[in-house]
């Protein structure tokens, strides 16, 4: 079968596999951990066929994997699933945007240095958080931020529509912790680290919490393109 041809079809199995929200619902379990049938059937309270069924779409689409875990020396190992390191990318019509930033970036550093390149995305970081934190004011008409504002309309509403996959893990009067299972940037976050997770990344949140008040402090706790499962963040509320 010719590359071009292949290529149509599986981009066709992936887009059949997303349209079920079943199949996404385990996609998001899946983000956090992976997990067998079982547990996928009961935190969604579906039937264990039923789930066979998406899963063997989603493997068959290229989004997820089976492994096998054993807890001992004897006996049958356990099967769990999760998703794969390179998930299939899809779009319609085709966009090339990740290999557009790649090559900006890395031109970048060719010309300006790395110095130079990484206060240029210190700055675009810092404005992309100020511009998220007031557009999330307008549109909510928050006056004054507190961690349930933070833990709604950012983690909940904008990181979840961005697609990061956040979970939240802690919350507390003054503090709420999450996870980010899936990074936006992850490609080029393996690549390039010092760049775009310590300057883009860093900057983005110093930026989101500048325009919230001066006591509130985001910290960032773990890293995937560094190896972490997750990133976790945790943002406090200063006395």
């Amino acid at each position: 079968m010719p590359q071009g041809e292949e290529g149509v079809l599986l981009e066709a199995e992936a887009y059949r596999a997303l349209s079920s929200k079943s199949r996404l619902d385990i996609l998001r379990l899946l983000y956090r951990k992976p997990m067998s049938v079982e547990e996928i059937a009961e935190m969604l309270n579906l039937q264990p066929i039923t789930i066979r069924h998406h899963l063997q779409s989603l493997v068959e689409a290229g989004f997820i994997e089976a492994v096998e875990e054993r807890a001992g020396l004897v006996g049958r190992p356990k099967i769990y699933y999760k998703v794969v390191k390179e998930p299939p990318t899809i779009s319609y019509p085709k966009r090339r945007y990740l290999m557009l930033s790649s090559f900006i970036v890395n031109t970048m550093r060719y010309m300006l240095g790395d110095d130079q390149t990484k206060k240029i995305l210190r700055k675009t970081g810092l404005e992309m958080g100020e511009n998220a934190a007031k557009r999330l004011e307008s549109e909510h008409e928050i006056k004054e931020w507190s961690q349930k504002a933070y833990q709604d309309f950012v983690v909940k509403g904008y990181l979840e529509k961005m697609g990061a996959e956040p979970e939240i893990v802690e919350v507390s009067d003054r503090k709420i912790v999450y996870r980010l299972h899936n990074c936006l940037f992850f490609e080029m976050a393996v690549k390039m680290p010092e760049i775009m997770c310590d300057v883009l990344h860093e900057s983005f949140h110093e930026g989101l919490t500048k325009s919230m008040g001066k006591n509130v402090q985001v910290s960032r706790m773990t890293c995937m393109s560094k190896g972490d499962p997750y990133c976790e963040h945790s943002c406090e509320w200063l006395k």
